[in-house]
C-alpha cells in the first residue's frame, strides 16, 4: 500500500508542472519575474474580486486583484504572518 501511495505521489508531482504551465483563459500580465511564471497568481472571476480583495492578503504569494480578475501586484513579504508574543 505504501508503495502505491509513493507511486501516486510521484505521478502527481510529475504532472503538476505540466498542468501549471497550461494557459487557462485569457492571460494576465506577469506580476512575478519571467523566470518564476509558475508562481504567478491565477486569474479569478471578475465577480469574485471584491470579496477576495476584502479578505486581504493570506500570504506573501497572494495578490491584490484588478476588476478584470488579473492580479495587479503580489502582497507584501509580511502578509499572512502572525506575530507571536515573545517567550
Amino acid at each position: 500500500m505504501l508503495a502505491a501511495l509513493i507511486g501516486l505521489a510521484a505521478l502527481l508531482a510529475s504532472a503538476a508542472p505540466a498542468l501549471a504551465q497550461s494557459p487557462i483563459g485569457d492571460s494576465c500580465p506577469l506580476v512575478v519575474p519571467p523566470g518564476q511564471r509558475l508562481l504567478q497568481p491565477r486569474r479569478i472571476q471578475p465577480d469574485q474580486v471584491k470579496a477576495k480583495n476584502a479578505m486581504g492578503c493570506l500570504s506573501p504569494a497572494d495578490a491584490v486583484y484588478g476588476a478584470d480578475g488579473c492580479p495587479l501586484r503580489l502582497c507584501n513579504p509580511d502578509a499572512g504572518v502572525i506575530q507571536l508574543p515573545p517567550p
